[in-house]
């Protein structure tokens, strides 16, 4: 009886552990969203951690330099910004500094999965590259490559040959905002490395205080004005927000009240850094509210916060689609939805105790990206069964004949990315051309990975097993599967064709037809049953179970 009593349970502990019901499957989905982002590093690769990439863009260098002894330039490294292979370093600096927000404010669980080196890798990825742009003190590389050459030729990054184009700002061509965010981007990134690499750190902070200097003595000029080859995919709203956000992260990194005061002082004299309704690569206001709430208490910006927040709760100002999406606009709305959702989980941390109102929010928002939703879709590449497949890629899709319809699959996988989502009537096609709902971008990601990071150790939150399959090749046989509710008419984007981002968010709809999947799956996620889990493992552990129950009666 007692050998039967230790297999039944070793039995139940496997099949437990098989089934991945507990939150190693948070923190395997937290891993796969920081490997998204070594799916799009640029330059010499150090590892083969994704082996369909190789090395890319060998000899991108600044103006006056030369290829080192392996034949690099001194720019070839860093990130591509999203399904091309163009480096924006206006968004990439603003995904360097939330990943470091993300990691001081979740460090305890992300190192608990056993990610902390990972993610201190991919922080690290980008901020050296932001090191590697600011050639001189008051000289920073802002672009690299020609958006419209790039997104006129579609080919995997591995594939380029030809010289690319570099974009500077300088003193006399100036920009304050992108100097600002890299600025952030460092301040913050030494935080993060302050303890584990202290030399790396105190780097970081020489170059963040430079980049400072050099936006406040240089004429206030917002950078897409000066790169305008960036303003159809990246153009600023402004400089105010990137000067608030630049201050406060150099008093947090320097304890200087002069860069605190400065923070104030833009948060305050300018309404659109104070009173933004979304927070994003190009509109960091909200965020300076939280940074400059949690160190002062001040009950004014408590208000200012929660009057932003509450434009995003049903009745609010904020369009819903019908299964609970918080949409603001057709590119990239779950983009915008997880980035609320990450801040308000930041500001309910902060606020110490459960803000019951927006962190019911932010898990609603999250669970829907997960598949809670009418037709069980997953907007995460690779997860669930409905997991999105063939993201706007070039290097995921792997054309040999520079032709986006040819394989009609992606060869390979992206899990973890998270796409740019559904209309507001809910249709959804997964098919590459749907740029505007299925490209995914360094921006993209960061909401995810700081709302997986902030739910890891949330027991109300059931996270599917991941889709293991998606990091091989799928053939270049087979049709795009599709989710659309309906045919809606189009509009014309106002960028190319196989453009990455839009600042504006233009109005318009997607075209597009078929019908829904036929299948039966349903996902396990936040309560509900997921066939994923209905299996014969679920049934043996059932058993079992039961029989563990009748021999302890026994």
């Amino acid at each position: 009886m007692k050998l039967l009593l230790n297999l039944i349970i070793l039995t139940v502990l496997i099949l437990a552990n098989l089934n991945g019901i507990k939150c190693d499957d948070g923190c395997y989905l937290l891993k796969q969203s920081l490997m998204f982002y070594k799916a799009q590093r640029a330059g010499r690769l150090p590892d083969n951690d994704i082996p369909w990439r190789g090395n890319s863009v060998l000899t991108d260098k600044s103006s006056g330099s030369s290829l080192d002894s392996n034949g690099d330039g001194d720019l070839s490294k860093g990130y591509f910004d999203a399904g091309d292979a163009v480096k924006f370093n206006f968004p990439m600096a603003y995904s360097m500094t939330m990943l470091s927000w993300i990691y001081l404010e979740y460090s305890n669980n992300i190192e608990n999965c056993g990610l902390g080196t990972l993610y201190k890798d991919v922080l690290k990825w980008g901020t050296d590259f932001l090191i590697a742009s600011h050639t001189s003190d008051n000289v920073f590389i802002g672009q690299v490559g020609d958006a419209y050459v790039d997104h006129n030729v579609w080919q995997p990054p591995e594939d380029i040959n030809y010289i690319r184009k570099v974009y500077t700002i300088d003193s006399n061509n100036p920009g304050t905002d992108l100097a600002m965010e890299a600025s952030a981007a460092l301040s913050s990134a030494s935080l993060v490395f302050k303890t584990s690499n202290p030399s790396y750190s105190q780097q970081c902070l020489d170059h963040s205080k430079k980049l400072y200097d050099f936006a406040m003595t240089s004429p206030m000029k917002k950078y897409s004005d000066t790169i305008t080859n960036a303003r159809e995919f990246y153009g600023s709203g402004g400089y105010n927000d990137e000067i608030s956000w630049g201050s406060i992260w150099l008093y947090k990194a320097t304890n200087n009240q002069s860069y605190f005061t400065n923070s104030k002082t833009y948060y305050y004299g300018y309404n659109d850094v104070c009173y933004a309704n979304e927070f994003s690569w190009d509109n960091k206001g909200l965020g300076v509210g939280i940074l400059l709430y949690e160190l002062t208490n001040d009950q004014d910006y408590k208000s200012k916060i929660e009057n932003s927040f509450n434009y995003w709760l049903p009745g609010g100002g904020i369009q819903y689609t019908a299964g609970g999406l918080a949409w603001l606009r057709e590119w990239s709305p779950a983009r915008y939805s997880m980035n609320m959702a990450l801040i308000q989980s930041i500001y309910t941390k902060i606020n110490g105790a459960p803000t019951t109102k927006y962190s019911t929010f932010a898990k609603n928002q999250f669970l829907y990206i997960l598949g809670n939703n009418s037709k069980q879709q997953s907007f995460i590449c690779g997860y669930g069964p409905k997991g999105p497949r063939n993201p706007h890629h070039r290097a995921a899709h792997h054309s040999t004949t520079e032709n986006i319809n040819q394989p009609i699959n992606n060869v390979y996988q992206l899990p973890g990315a998270l796409i740019g989502g559904p209309a507001l009537n809910e249709s959804w096609i997964d098919t590459r051309s749907n740029y505007r709902s299925n490209e995914v971008a360094l921006d993209y990601n960061i909401g995810l990975v700081g709302v997986v990071a902030s739910y890891i150790s949330d027991s109300s939150i059931q996270f599917i097993s991941y889709d293991s399959t998606t990091t091989t090749a799928v053939g270049s046989t087979g049709t795009p599967t599709s989710y659309p509710s309906s045919t809606t008419t189009s509009k014309n984007p106002s960028s190319p064709p196989s453009s990455g981002t839009s600042s504006s968010g233009s109005s318009g709809t997607l075209t597009g037809t078929n019908s829904i999947d036929g299948s039966n799956e349903t996902e396990f996620i936040g309560g509900s049953i997921s066939s994923s889990f209905v299996n014969v493992n679920n049934l043996i552990l059932l058993l079992l179970s039961s029989m563990l129950t009748l021999v302890l009666i026994i």
